[in-house]
């Protein structure tokens, strides 16, 4: 009656077959088999091969030690163990001679032994240095890759590309596929999931938020310091059981510090048990400082934002209310002046000459500083901004620079036009505004141009001269040195709706500003475009709504 096999000597089979069909295919292998072959052919039929024997050498003690080679080999080739198969497979050889041919068996006993002691010591050493060298390339390898997450993380500001950057760059460096950072919520004082790998959008809406109270984050949380799990069934109190769905056995999570301020956690999994070890946990540490730094300045830098468009809007609120000011109060009140003016000027004309004089003047003194008030306050905020949209008031800027400063500026629309949000039109405004105020200034342009281009999720702005141009920067540090504030203005007021804003220039080539932001259509700019129809004025080039 056959005994019946257990699972494990059953799994032990395949394993074993495998590995015997891998080292069959291997060259290496075959080389150190015909060593050996080569070896034991040499220590049995040295006489019958006609080679010469004097002294030491007739006891076959060089022989013996020439079996040192293929053990050394198999020792770099597979390891301490290959060598010590290596080894033992050499003294067998050789023990038939001992006991059975040689003349010396005392002799030739002790050499054999001393060739195995010897053997052993060169498995141990350059097992030893095998050792050294892995463990030097894998703390050169972490250096690397904690070098390039910590440069990967410091190059943007934006914190959903931070975390999905580096759990990337983490997962790549440890070879893993599951992972997730969590990031706290200073309210609650929950774990909010912010990115995740290798987890179903279910899984991770099951993870979305989780106290500190459970789980293997949540007791990183506590603690401050990282933690490792080994063998999820028997540790199922430290784990989340999202992660056991996705077949993890092993867990190492780690906490994401800023100057000793918790950020939150980042835990990665991994089906196998006992996968993560110090090392594993070390990196983990050091990945989670420098993500735990730039998701800090990511904040810090959403606040300064948040701050600047708060100050922005508070800044146009006020703008409107000088303009308004300007308008209702100032200019009516010179205009009453004028009128009065003219009145008594007219009335006055056969009287004394120079009575009539001086009121006359008085009178285009007043035409004069109305005009410019009239200036300023357009400057301020325009109203065709508001009762008429970006478009009409870009055009009207464009002819304004036209036919005051000399400079012929053209505008052109592409795509389908429609009116923007608000905010969206009053910043793409100040941005042309700020851009040709520069080419007023300071690119001695001859002609200049606004091109608006209209997409289905997208507005995009050119404005471009054919100016000096200068020297771009490519930082805004750099543009600061350079003087070139109202360009920092421009890009501060691009981010602030999602945009991007980029200057092209060179030296004597001119300058191009390149404005792109997010702008979907909704249903109110359905409505207005369909309702709305623009047309020009050929009498002062404004634009009217019918």
């Amino acid at each position: 009656m056959h005994k019946p096999q257990s699972p494990m000597s059953g799994a032990r089979l395949p394993s074993a077959a495998r590995q015997i069909r891998r080292l069959a295919g291997e060259r290496s292998f075959w080389i150190l088999a015909t060593m050996f072959v080569g070896l034991t052919f040499l220590h049995y039929l040295r006489p019958q091969l006609g080679l010469a024997s004097v002294g030491f050498v007739e006891r076959h003690a060089m022989e013996r030690v020439v079996f040192l080679l293929p053990v050394a080999l198999a020792t770099f080739l597979y390891g301490q163990n290959g060598g010590l198969v290596a080894l033992l497979f050499s003294i067998l050889v050789m023990l038939p001679r001992v006991f059975l041919i040689s003349a010396f068996p005392g002799d030739a006993l002790l050499e054999t032994l001393a060739v195995g002691l010897v053997g052993y010591l060169v498995i141990w050493i350059i097992d030893a240095q095998e050792r050294e060298k892995q463990l030097r390339q894998e703390a050169i390898a972490r250096l690397k890759a904690i070098n390039l997450i910590s440069t990967s993380v410091t190059q943007s500001l934006e914190l959903e590309e931070i975390l999905n950057n580096a759990l990337t760059q983490v997962l790549e460096a440890t070879q893993l596929t599951l992972g997730s950072i969590f990031l706290i919520d200073r309210v609650t004082n929950d774990l909010v999931l912010s990115v995740y790998k290798g987890l179903s959008e279910e899984q991770a809406g099951a993870l979305k938020r989780q106290p500190t109270s459970r789980g293997l984050a949540g007791w990183v949380a506590r603690m401050g310091k990282p933690r490792g799990v080994k063998g999820v069934p028997g540790e199922q109190e430290w784990t989340s059981s999202i992660f056991i769905e996705a077949g993890a056995k092993s867990l190492l999570a780690a906490p994401l510090m800023s100057r000793g301020r918790f950020m939150g956690v980042i835990e990665l999994a991994d089906p196998r048990p006992g996968r993560f070890s110090a090392d594993d946990m070390e990196l983990l540490t050091s990945v989670g400082n420098a993500i735990g730094v730039a998701v800090e300045n990511a904040y810090l830098c959403h606040s300064i934002r948040h701050y600047a468009r708060q100050v922005t809007r508070a800044q146009e609120d006020e703008r409107a209310r000088i303009a308004r000011e300007l308008h209702d109060d100032t200019i009516q009140s010179l205009i009453v002046l004028a009128r009065r003016i003219e009145a008594m000027a007219q009335g006055k004309e056969k009287g004394a000459p120079v009575a009539t004089h001086q009121l006359r003047e008085l009178q285009t003194l007043a035409d004069d500083i109305i005009q410019g008030v009239r200036r300023f306050s357009r400057d301020l905020r325009p109203s065709t901004l508001d009762d008429l949209g970006l478009l009409p008031t870009l055009e009207g800027l464009a002819a304004g620079i036209t036919e005051k400063d000399g400079i012929p500026t053209q505008f052109f629309v592409t795509g389908e036009k429609r009116r923007l949000p608000t905010e969206t039109e009053l910043v793409l405004f100040r941005i042309a505004q700020e851009a040709l105020n520069n080419v007023k200034k300071h690119a001695q342009a001859q002609t200049a141009s606004i091109t608006v281009k209209f997409t289905p999720e997208m507005v995009e702005m050119v404005v471009q001269d054919n100016g000096k141009g200068f020297a771009s920067a490519d930082s805004v540090e750099e543009l600061a040195v350079a003087g070139h504030l109202g360009l920092i203005g421009m890009r501060e007021r691009a981010r602030l709706l999602g945009g991007d804003l980029n200057i092209q220039t060179q030296p004597g080539r001119g300058t191009k500003v390149i404005i792109t932001a997010p702008a979907p259509p909704t249903g109110l700019d359905r409505a207005q475009s369909s309702n709305t129809k623009v047309v020009r004025t050929p009498d002062s080039r404004r634009w009217a709504a019918r």
